[in-house]
């Protein structure tokens, strides 16, 4: 997984702001559009930081529209805010907005909060509170200036990953807690009729359609195939499966898998599902092209050879390929998308083989290339 801010080499595609605690898989299926929103304001924190998001499916193009329709009171209020990590915070708020929210529900749901929950929230990201004293946060909550001024003087935030997080906690808390909720719903109301109302109204129809097909899937899987399979191979175990799960489709982080943890869930949105953005009903299914081309490359295949004899680290396979570990990375981005390789969150971060892909490769292939009618699956 990969913690905000600071992306490491050995991520996967998945973005990672839990403390990594849990142990049994209650997984349930919800969607909002505010969590595109949110994904979107992350992503162009990040951007303006210079710790831009790689290879994500909308393109560089997508993001650039979005940042310029921003006004200029909207951008003044984005810079003093800083890194894009406190939307994040939000994010497990989402499914207690209630499921299909609308961005404008959502914003509602927010301004009606106590201003003291909101910035618990903030406090949230990291998992700041296991390693800060309790009271300490509950004090800085509430908007205790001694409390705020403890917390950033924390050893945590001295880090130098922490650099922008710090800086962005700092505005925000330094805040009374009525104005700290005020910038944040501000922004987002702002953000949303400036430049996400139209998107919303495109990207709705899909998260609502990958929403109730994972929402048929739950009925006939167990929780952690389903995880498994929304994802495209994401495992959880071990302190990861703590709390109850939701997860919640997003078409702005596709292919990334967004994980948030709050008081109450641990929010996963994971990508709508290639199947679900076809419109050509001749088109090969996305999963198949994606398979063939994480195939055509002999570094990749040498990767599943690997893979095939036992799960490996990050380390273990750049180091084997002689090779970058942000090269190795690419790699194994390319063929998770395709279903060929599974991440497994938990004490450490391993990559094996996803066998069931392979056996069902020669089967698709064969039912699309025979078939005028086919039926658009996944891995």
């Amino acid at each position: 997984t990969e913690n905000i801010g600071s992306f490491e080499e050995d991520a996967m595609k998945v973005a990672d702001f839990t403390n990594q605690t849990s142990p049994t898989l209650n997984v349930r299926v919800s969607y909002s559009s505010a969590a595109d929103l949110l994904c979107a304001l992350w992503i162009v924190g990040g951007r303006r930081h210079d710790d831009a998001l790689a290879d994500l499916d909308l393109g560089d193009e997508w993001f650039e529209q979005f940042e310029a329709a921003l006004s200029p009171a909207t951008e003044h209020d984005l810079d003093a805010i800083g890194c894009g990590d406190a939307w994040v915070a939000l994010v497990p708020l989402l499914p207690e907005a209630g499921e299909g929210s609308t961005v404008t529900a959502f914003i509602d749901y927010l301004a009606a909060l106590e201003p003291a929950d909101i910035r618990y929230r903030l406090m949230t990201v990291y998992d700041l509170m296991a390693e800060v004293d309790r009271d300490i946060v509950a004090d800085a909550a509430e908007g205790v200036a001694s409390a705020v001024a403890k917390l950033l003087d924390e050893p945590v935030l001295a880090r130098p990953d922490m650099k922008r997080w710090r800086a962005s906690l700092q505005y925000l808390l330094e805040l009374p807690p009525g104005e700290t909720q005020d910038v944040l719903v501000r922004v987002l109301r702002s953000a949303h009729k400036e430049a996400f109302s139209e998107s919303e109204e495109e990207f709705r129809p899909f998260l609502e359609t990958d929403f109730r097909s994972r929402r048929a899937m739950a009925r006939r899987m167990n929780p952690a195939r389903l995880l498994e399979v929304a994802t495209s191979g994401v495992n959880l175990s071990g302190e990861h499966a703590r709390k109850p799960i939701v997860l919640m489709p997003t078409m702005v982080a596709r292919p990334w898998n967004i994980m948030a943890e709050g008081s109450d869930y641990l929010v996963v949105g994971y990508p709508v599902g290639d199947e679900y953005l076809d419109s050509d009903s001749d088109a090969p299914p996305q999963w198949l092209v994606k398979l063939h081309k994480a195939l055509g490359d002999e570094r990749r295949l040498r990767v599943l050879r690997t893979l095939a004899h036992g799960d490996a680290s990050l380390g273990d396979l750049a180091e084997q390929a002689d090779i970058a570990k942000s090269t190795m990375h690419h790699h194994l981005m390319l063929l998770r998308a395709a279903g060929l390789v599974r991440i497994h969150v938990g004490d450490d971060k391993r990559y094996s083989l996803r066998e069931e892909t392979l056996a069902d490769a020669s089967t698709m292939l064969d039912h699309y290339i025979h078939s005028t009618s086919y039926t658009k699956e996944g891995p």
